[in-house]
Formats: structure tokens, C-alpha cells, sequence
């Protein structure tokens, strides 16, 4: 009888486990249904779509990054101590390009602190040189973007700056966020116009003291390669007739005519549906 309690009891004993075990993979099923689940959601709404620089430390360096304060990274001007400059509150070690970077030379006003907002303006005044780039609009902080991809790939990545981007600790700021903002709209608003592009690619322009302007279309024309021609329209930004307009070529029996065509005009003095046209004036 022992050894039937004993035997009934090991049973048991087995079943519990099993379903422990049961429950345990049900759990992480659970589990990973739940993450997977907010995965997609962040990722549908942009949030997962942070750009190169929160990403920079895990790219290109295997130590923990230095916080740099401001008074120390103003030590590192020289050949002696090396020559650092910060972008967007990024450190990098530039002395391999002491020619471009040293005393006295061209890009010398970069190093020992952050002048990220001259990259762009081309200011190098010391009252102009700021790393508050809050000015600048989402193409510029594209533009801006592009050098600290050029320092990544170039030079030495150190660490950060302790300032308007990054805390102490190396965490980031609410500005490092704004740039953020202004990066992913900036390549939204690219994508939007390479596929405007490909709708309404570029025509061929030229211009004669003489004859005055011709502008055609072709298969290739604007770089786009396609199965159709089109004809020359202005294509303006808005709605309004007083905004920019550039020379397009537009299929008239298109879905894209007809969803922009208050945005399209003939020109004057042209056939509607000739492909080439000459205009008298500066015009295109």
C-alpha cells in the first residue's frame, strides 16, 4: 500500500509540474503577444523612427561615453591636449585633421565647444557661435544631421556634452527631442517631394539671349524614367498662384493631374498639349 500512496503521489507530484510548466509558456506567450503588440503600435506612429543621433552610442564605440562639462572640453584646442569640437552634443576627436581644425586654420573656431549652429550659417564669429540651433528650420537640421554622420564616419566619437542636449548623467534633454521632432519631419517632407518628383518630374530648360526659353519633356526627362512624356505646366508649392512654381511635366489623363490640378497652370503663350514650348521671356 506504501508503494501505491508513494507512486500516487510522485503522479502528483509530475502533473504539478507540467502544468507549471504550462502556465510558465503560457505567460511568456503572453508576454511576447503583449510586446509584439506595442511594437507595431509605436512603430505605425513614428515613435520607433528616431533618427541616427539617440542611436549614436551604440554605433561605432564600445566604451561607457565621458559627459564632457563645458569648461573641460574648452582644454582640448590645442595639438598637445587634442583637438575635440561637439555637434548637437556630441563629442569627437578631430586631431587627425589638425590641417583643417589647429590654431589658426579654417575650422580651428569649432573645436573646445559646441558652435553647432554655425555648420550651417557659415558664422564663425565668436559672438555667433552657439549650439542653440532652434533658428533653423527642419532642412537645415537635415543639413546639420549630414555633418555629424560625416563626423561619425570621419573621426572619433568621445562622448557627449553636459548642456542643451544631454543632462549629466548623458540622458537626453527636452531640446535633443525638438531636433528630433524637426530630423523625422524633414525626411517626411523629402520623401513627399521625391515622390511629388516622380509624379511631376523636372522639365528640360534653356535659355537663349536670342530665342528666350525652351523647356520640353521626354521619357527621361527630370531623371525620372517612365512610359509616358508629358507636358510643360507650372507646378506651384500652394493652391495660391503668387507662391514659388517650378516647370513640370504633367500627364493630363493622370490620377495625380487631377487630384493637383489647382495647383497647375499652362503657359502662356503655349499649345496645350505640345510637349516642347519656346517662351519670349525669363519665365520657366
Amino acid at each position: 500500500m506504501f508503494g501505491l500512496r508513494n507512486s500516487g503521489l510522485r503522479c502528483s507530484t509530475g502533473e504539478k509540474k507540467k502544468r507549471n510548466m504550462s502556465s510558465k509558456y503560457l505567460w511568456l506567450s503572453l508576454l511576447f503577444l503583449i510586446v509584439y503588440f506595442l511594437y507595431t503600435r509605436l512603430k505605425e506612429a513614428g515613435v520607433l523612427n528616431v533618427p541616427f543621433i539617440y542611436h549614436y552610442q551604440l554605433s561605432g564605440y564600445t566604451g561607457d561615453p565621458r559627459v564632457f562639462s563645458a569648461t573641460e572640453l574648452k582644454v582640448y584646442t590645442n595639438k598637445k591636449n587634442g583637438l575635440y569640437l561637439s555637434i548637437l552634443g556630441l563629442v569627437f576627436d578631430v586631431t587627425r585633421g589638425e590641417r583643417q581644425y589647429g590654431p589658426g586654420k579654417s575650422y580651428h573656431a569649432f573645436t573646445g565647444r559646441d558652435a553647432s549652429l554655425a555648420f550651417i550659417t557659415g558664422e564663425f564669429e565668436s559672438s555667433k557661435l552657439t549650439d542653440d540651433v532652434s533658428s533653423l528650420s527642419p532642412r537645415q537640421i537635415k543639413a546639420l544631421d549630414d555633418w555629424l554622420q560625416f563626423y561619425h564616419t570621419n573621426y572619433i566619437y568621445k562622448g557627449k556634452l553636459h548642456g542643451r542636449y544631454y543632462h549629466e548623467d548623458g540622458s537626453p534633454t527636452a531640446e535633443f527631442y525638438v531636433v528630433q521632432e524637426k530630423l523625422l519631419l524633414a525626411k517626411k517632407e523629402k520623401a513627399l517631394e521625391e515622390k511629388q518628383d516622380k509624379m511631376f518630374p523636372l522639365c528640360n530648360v534653356e535659355w537663349n539671349r536670342e530665342t528666350g526659353t525652351v523647356f520640353w519633356c521626354t521619357e527621361k526627362s527630370g531623371g525620372i524614367d517612365r512610359d509616358w512624356v508629358g507636358v510643360p505646366r507650372k507646378l506651384f508649392e500652394t493652391t495660391n498662384a503668387q507662391s514659388s512654381f517650378r516647370c513640370a511635366c504633367v500627364k493630363l489623363d493622370s490620377k495625380e493631374y487631377k487630384e493637383n490640378k489647382a495647383r497647375l497652370r499652362d503657359y502662356d503663350g503655349c499649345e496645350k498639349y505640345a510637349t516642347r514650348c519656346v517662351l519670349k521671356t525669363n519665365e520657366i
